[in-house]
């Protein structure tokens, strides 16, 4: 994708109205892939996604992959990590992404 010139816009519409990419936890540990994802939001923002939206998503997730979500905010503890709050996810689409004659 670094190759395109003409910047497409990937907005979300309807209900999956937020982009999100996929982002890998960085150890890469067997259990990284389904307890140490997030999803990084287009101002920089990381969730923790949960679900059963996300549990149907979790075989098909690559690094760097941009989706459309919407999603809820779980009840945050006084332990959890406020920088990426847990969400359970409502609404899920993969995002392709087209430009130039690709």
């Amino acid at each position: 994708m670094a190759g395109c010139a003409s910047k497409e816009d990937i907005s979300p519409k309807g209900s999956c109205a937020t982009a999100a990419t996929v982002r890998l936890c960085y150890g890469r540990t067997a259990a990284c892939p389904t307890e140490h994802t997030t999803l990084e939001l287009t101002n920089g923002k990381r969730l923790r996604p949960s679900g059963k939206v996300w549990r149907a998503y979790l075989p098909k997730q690559r690094e760097g992959q941009v989706l459309s979500i919407s999603y809820n905010l779980v009840q945050q503890g006084s332990s959890d990590n406020a920088e990426s709050p847990l969400v359970t996810l409502t609404c899920l689409e993969e995002m392709v992404l087209r430009c130039g004659n690709m």
